[in-house]
């Protein structure tokens, strides 16, 4: 939401900048300011607050300086072509926060004025398969009264209705893609959120951990991945990967790591805390596992803490969503331990970015993310230009089909991109006997693929992709995404190790 406001704000400056063609002139010389670039937005401030027709507000003094840091931050990223240098905003409402578990409701929305777009729903949690994707929670009830969010001064007072303790009940207003507003009450709970777990595949030989990202340790705070990573693998050390047999292999599963904290990859011995993952998994030698080099050549070389290799196999599995840090381990695991690497191209990030503390305006916290270095495996080789080698392995199955969001119903002859990924769901759901087209062209095969789903499922029957239909759905996406027996890359790879 600030992102938007602030956006809003600079193009309404700009608009304006072109449109004020008729400008009084003052017949007075023009005087050079008494300041300099560090002190101009004091000095532009200032010149409003004396000479400006309207009076300005505290409040629009805090969002001009604050679209003057993003814009100066946007501009050096935009020049150096540098996607990943950026402003970032945080509520001191929301820290500290531990990433491995929260108490809440279970869902990610984003702002629309002060009402809130849901955009996911985490599996089994609290408002799983009571709120779906495209909802707009617009207020909330309280001792029967309605509060309405677009009636509240800001989104910082949106947010403390958010809040909740364990156990506690609170009812939401909510309204559907179809303009029906409900009320639908969810008691908060402890989630689930682990970083790094472990995965029963029901095979004799082969243990799996996914790390879907990395987070560092924080006293007080979170564990942090290593910590998780360590509990996982010494679990399964004790009983798949006990080293009975030489056919033992473990899974690394890093598909759609975005990356995190190199700090859980390496924390180069510090004291009393556990090793990172590369420390866990490899071989410490005279050749480092990865290196960072910042722009002044300064070289950081982080290495493997092992005295011996471990007894048995090691395989990663990584896609075009496996980025930066998730990179880093799949990397070393492949060049320093001879691993080898399955399932897609990674994305290709060689850099890596750091954080520094900004200001803190109305109860939030601006700091900059910037890119600070880049980092090298191997002799000196980077992932943006020296791609990792990864033995493909398509992906297919429920992974590989887009989410099924309801955007408004469809029925016979429509068109909606929006269908595209029912249609694909549908073809699953079918095992492969529907053939469905999945363009978006809802056509009597659809209709009646959807007739069955609805009687399959005691749903109203229409043929149309309404409302009800569209829910359950979705609900049967996300048990079958969570489910590894519908992996069919997983499957696949498992299939390569037994074979």
């Amino acid at each position: 939401m600030g992102s938007k406001k602030l956006a809003i704000i600079f193009f309404v400056c700009v608009i304006l900048a072109f449109v004020a063609g008729m400008q009084y002139q003052s017949l007075e010389a023009p005087q050079t300011p008494e300041t300099n670039s560090d002190t101009m937005f004091e000095y532009i401030t200032q010149t409003f607050k004396d000479y400006y027709l309207y009076e300005i507000s505290a409040d629009e003094i805090d969002a001009a300086f604050i679209s003057q840091m993003e814009a100066v931050i946007n501009t050096y990223g935009k020049l150096n072509d540098d996607p990943y240098t950026r402003l970032v905003s945080q509520s001191i409402y929301a820290m500290p926060t531990d990433q491995e578990k929260f108490v809440g409701i279970g869902l990610q929305y984003q702002f629309e004025e002060n009402d809130l777009r849901v955009t996911n729903v985490y599996y089994q949690g609290a408002a799983a398969k009571k709120i779906y994707p495209n909802d707009l929670i617009v207020g909330i009830e309280i001792n029967q009264q309605k509060i309405y969010f677009k009636d509240l001064e800001n989104s910082l007072v949106v947010t403390s209705y958010l809040s909740g303790d364990l156990g506690e009940e609170k009812a939401f207003i909510v309204e559907d893609p179809d303009g029906n507003e409900r009320i639908t009450v969810i008691t908060y709970q402890e989630i689930l959120t682990p970083t790094a777990y472990a995965l029963d595949l029901n095979e004799t030989n082969i243990g799996y951990i996914n790390i879907n990202q990395f987070s560092g340790y924080q006293e007080g705070i979170t564990e942090g991945t290593s910590k998780v990573f360590n509990d996982a693998l010494l679990t399964l050390e004790d009983t798949i990967l006990d080293g009975e047999n030489s056919n033992q292999t473990l899974i690394v599963d890093l598909r759609n790591n975005p990356g995190g904290a190199l700090t859980a990859l390496s924390n180069q011995g510090f004291s009393g805390l556990i090793p990172g993952i590369v420390q866990q998994l490899l071989v410490k030698t005279d050749v480092p596992a990865f290196s960072l080099i910042d722009k002044s050549g300064n070289q950081t070389l982080y290495y493997g803490g092992l005295s011996q290799e471990k007894a048995y196999n090691i395989v990663i599995l990584v896609n075009e969503g496996s980025a930066s840090a998730s990179e880093v381990l799949a990397a070393a695991l492949s060049e320093n331990g001879g691993y080898k690497l399955y399932g897609e191209a990674t994305f290709g990030k060689g850099v890596y970015q750091n954080t520094r503390f900004l200001e803190r305006i109305n109860d939030v916290n601006y700091s900059l993310t910037y890119t600070e270095g880049q980092w090298f495996y191997g002799n000196q080789k980077n992932v943006s230009t020296d791609p990792l080698e990864v033995i493909l392995i398509e992906n297919q199955g429920i992974k590989s089909i887009g989410v099924p969001v309801y955007q408004g119903a469809l029925s016979f002859d429509d068109v909606s991109p929006s269908l595209i990924p029912f249609q694909e769901f549908l073809n699953l759901y079918g095992e492969g006997d529907l053939n469905l087209r999945i363009d978006g062209y809802f056509d009597q095969a659809t209709e009646d693929a959807i007739f069955q789903f609805q009687t399959d499922y005691n749903l109203t029957i229409s043929g149309d992709l309404d409302l009800e239909t569209a829910q359950k759905i979705y609900d049967l996406y996300l048990e079958f995404y969570h489910d590894y027996q519908y992996d069919e890359q997983l499957l696949s790879l498992i299939e390569i190790i037994k074979g």
